[in-house]
């Protein structure tokens, strides 16, 4: 027996694996979430492809199983949520996925995922990788020998920058 990949402590058999099996439909977007992350660290890819919003195309099934099998998933971690509550037609889950590659290199997929409700079950419709442009400062950095920018007539690291 192990836990399920979600990081929920549960056995897989009593968790996700209910949902990967049909027995059970995701009550809220995270569950859903969660249950999509754990199908692919046990390569459940027909899960994957049924809980696209239908009439999805441009999911690549052996694009994703590909991705599924030569990864080493580490750990899940929900970053935040927006509605996906059971009463809600649409939710939006923010998550990492640890995992590795074949080589030992250490990945982090980081998506904002949008879920919507249709005839009472959960699909996932589309994600977006956040805004991941390094920070650009808006004035020039002020070396420590430098003048102090406030005028002052000290050095930068006598006066403000101290």
């Amino acid at each position: 027996m192990s836990s399920c990949p979600c990081g929920s402590q549960i056995e897989y058999s009593e968790c996700c694996a209910q949902l990967h099996q049909g027995n059970k439909t995701a009550e809220k977007a995270v569950e859903l979430m969660k249950a999509r992350y754990s199908a692919f660290v046990k390569e459940e890819i027909d899960f994957i492809d049924s809980t696209h919003v239908p009439g999805t195309v441009d999911f690549n099934r052996d694009e994703a199983a590909e991705w599924a099998k030569n990864s080493i998933w580490k750990k899940l971690e929900i970053v935040k949520t927006e509605n996906g509550e059971p009463s809600d037609d649409n939710g939006i889950v923010e998550f990492k996925a640890f995992y590795d590659d074949q080589k030992g290199n250490q990945y982090i997929h980081h998506e904002i995922a949008k879920f919507k409700k249709m005839d009472g079950k959960w699909f996932y419709e589309d994600g977006e990788i956040p805004d991941t442009t390094p920070f650009t400062r808006a004035t020039p950095k002020v070396g420590r020998n430098e003048p102090c920018p406030c005028g002052s007539g000290k050095k930068f690291k006598k006066c403000c920058g101290a």
